[in-house]
């Protein structure tokens, strides 16, 4: 997240809680809130107080001006209209959406209550882990912690362990889809969801040629995480030498919807 000159020269007096409905902060407060933030500046009782002794408006503009662009200048944002620090925090939090609109952000509550920021251009985080051992495992905690959807494209899926647990979320209320290839394997060994409630497509995607398989092996889990690679989720995948990664990515796992969502049209058109 980065803002204007301009709106961090607005945005100081909701630090220093001059001129604003922001609480007031001292010196030394100052660095303590966004010491929260990784700066690690102190501050010196002996020695003029703050860094180079300047004055706390003077402070809060240099150390805003530092964390933009940064990581930690989302969060410090966020915390600025933290419920826990004041309790007029929507009323700061009008205040600074009328500043950081002017950059294409927006501070928006989310379904906990806690404003979150939103809008221009936010990166996207994205954290990798690949898995050589204990997949199984892996992919049942992963189902496990979703909390709104999952989405699975699988060429074969036989494993009853990983199925229940999808049944499980699916009776918790969460929307899930198993798309799996249609062969003779499916028909003799494969589970049946479509029974359960769960939305389950059996898909031979066309070619010129003709019939061709599907053979996409990735779950993409509440439009912002990714499990894929090699482990079909089948009894025989479990003794096998398989690997998955494990992605969360919004823009990773968008792609993926997008193909998963092609694999149903191929579904449908078949």
């Amino acid at each position: 997240m980065e803002i204007s000159d301009f709106s961090i020269e607005t945005l100081k007096a909701f630090v220093t809680g001059d001129d604003s409905p922001a609480p007031y902060l001292s010196g030394s407060e100052m660095v303590k809130f966004f010491n929260l933030f990784g700066v690690r500046d102190v501050y010196s009782y002996g020695n003029g107080g703050l860094p180079n002794g300047g004055s706390r408006k003077d402070y809060a503009v240099t150390t805003l001006k530092a964390l933009n662009g940064t990581a930690q200048f989302k969060p410090m944002i966020e915390g600025l209209v933290d419920s826990r620090r004041s309790s007029n925090y929507e009323e700061i939090a009008d205040c600074i959406n009328k500043i950081i609109m002017h950059d294409g952000y927006q501070l928006e509550k989310n379904s906990s209550g806690v404003y979150k920021v939103s809008g221009a251009e936010m990166e996207d985080k994205v954290d990798v882990e690949a898995h050589f051992q204990a997949i199984h495992e892996q992919i049942i905690n992963n189902i496990r912690n979703a909390k709104f959807s999952i989405w699975v494209a699988m060429a074969w899926f036989t494993d009853k362990d990983i199925g229940n647990e999808l049944l499980q979320r699916h009776k918790a209320g969460l929307n899930i889809q198993v798309i799996v290839n249609d062969d003779e394997t499916t028909a003799k060994y494969g589970l049946d969801f479509g029974s359960r409630g769960v939305e389950y497509y059996k898909v031979a995607p066309l070619s010129q040629w003709g019939k061709k398989l599907m053979h996409n092996k990735f779950c993409v889990i509440d439009i912002k995480k990714v499990v894929h690679g090699s482990y079909n989720w089948t009894n025989n995948a479990k003794y096998n030498n398989e690997s998955i990664t494990i992605t969360e990515s919004r823009e990773l796992a968008e792609d993926f919807s997008q193909q998963f969502i092609q694999l149903k049209q191929a579904h449908k058109k078949s």
